[in-house]
């Protein structure tokens, strides 16, 4: 089957939106008619979010906040009770929570608990940011002690297709933008009009493929230094990948450029939370081209910003990787594309490279998987007619949901709450 086939099935089952090269946009989806987030809707008084810089410019006002390190590289974070879940069929985008303690309450997604068809979850500071993407295109800011109340929306640029947000302080972050040049500089705590939400651009294009695009798409800030991954698609061909995938270095104090680290393999599209950070190197899944099982697994050191080629393959684990988790040096979880559309959920050992065992597979549709602090894994189960979120026990698999936590919407993407 031809590669823009498989993306439209795989589109039109909901099983991993950004497998056509981790475009992270479902193109016929019908926006939602109430209330739906738009590219420029604010909350608070109405006030036209401030304009985006010149397309190709780098703009860093001189009231550019001092950036600091990462709290997630070097603060101990809060024990976590609740799982926040981005819920959807692409038609309707809501969210839902579970609790982490048994028996695992759901308060399940409804009307008035609206995010963009197409949005991912990111967490900093007690808040959620919601990366509302393809047609969505803004930045939307939930406070859970509001009961999830939507207190920020910004527009990152229509068309843009956002794929992530990274924080280097609570007043300075970078979007990426999936069908854009240039990378945002932004302040996530701007406020309800938006004011001073826009803090600069870097152009990436220098980075690109020859269609000029580097689709950015997962960030992770390490020390001073964002780090930035560039499929390098070709817009021309289906979103194919047209060359090896790489890594953008950026000095969070500069906003400069300066190192690009060449991945082995190509599109690195299948992080959902940003790039994993592990041990002094970042962990890097590349899906190479679907259908192929070319891809795997590797480690760009942070010392050297080398990578270090695969340590696990698509080959040895059996279909084309659309999301990992590593839970101790010997234990690794993936999902698997495999040519029927489905997915396959299994064990790996990182030190071997070696399939330990497959956890599920059959006719069920995966998009996310994520460990928690309690070592269980969570998974968004897409299935149709049995969706939900699944909990599995991270040291031997075991599954200890009787039958998926239903959430009225499918689960799509799941981050964890204090």
């Amino acid at each position: 089957m031809s590669f823009r086939a498989r993306c439209t099935a795989l589109l039109i089952i909901g099983s991993v939106l950004s497998a056509c090269g981790g475009g992270g946009g479902h193109e016929s989806a019908t926006p939602v008619t109430t209330a739906t987030p738009s590219a420029t809707r604010t909350v608070g008084p109405t006030t036209t979010p401030s304009a985006a810089p010149t397309a190709g410019a780098t703009v860093v006002e001189s009231a550019t906040p001092s950036p600091t390190a990462t709290p997630t590289a070097t603060t101990a974070a809060a024990a976590e009770r609740l799982a926040f879940v981005i819920a959807t069929d692409f038609q309707r985008g809501s969210f839902g929570t579970v609790t982490l303690d048994e028996p695992h309450t759901v308060s399940p997604a409804s009307a008035d608990r609206l995010v963009f068809q197409d949005a991912v979850a990111r967490t900093y500071g007690g808040l959620v940011y919601v990366v509302n993407r393809f047609h969505g295109d803004n930045i939307q800011v939930l406070d859970p002690a509001q009961n999830f109340a939507t207190t920020m929306q910004c527009s990152v640029e229509p068309g843009s297709n956002p794929h992530d947000i990274a924080f280097v302080s609570p007043t300075k972050a970078y979007v990426t933008r999936f069908s854009a040049k240039e990378l945002y500089i932004v302040n996530p705590t701007a406020g309800a009009d938006c004011t001073g939400f826009m803090l600069g651009t870097i152009d990436l294009s220098p980075y690109a493929d020859a269609d000029g695009y580097p689709e950015m798409d997962q960030m992770a800030v390490v020390g001073d230094r964002l780090y930035v991954s560039l499929e390098r698609l070709d817009r021309l061909n289906f979103l194919q990948p047209a060359e090896t995938a790489a890594i953008a270095v950026i000095d969070v104090h500069t906003d400069t450029v300066i190192d690009v680290i060449p991945l082995s393999g190509m599109n690195p599209f299948s992080q959902q939370k940003g790039l994993v950070v592990r041990d002094g190197a970042l962990v890097v899944s590349e899906a190479g081209r679907f259908g192929v099982n070319d891809g795997g697994i590797e480690r760009v050191d942070l010392t050297t910003d080398e990578a270090q080629g695969y340590f696990v393959t698509e080959a040895a684990l059996g279909g084309d990787l659309t999301d990992f988790v590593l839970v101790s040096d010997d234990l690794g979880y993936a999902v698997l594309s495999l040519a029927n559309f489905a997915n396959s959920l299994v064990r790996f050992d990182p030190r071997t490279g070696a399939l330990i065992d497959t956890v599920l597979t059959g006719s069920l549709f995966i998009s996310n998987i994520e460990l928690d602090d309690r070592g269980e894994i969570y998974a968004a189960d897409r299935t149709v007619g049995h969706h939900g979120v699944r909990i599995f026990r991270a040291d031997d698999g075991t599954e200890l949901t009787a039958s998926p936590l239903d959430l009225v919407l499918p689960p799509f993407d799941i981050v964890f709450l204090p």
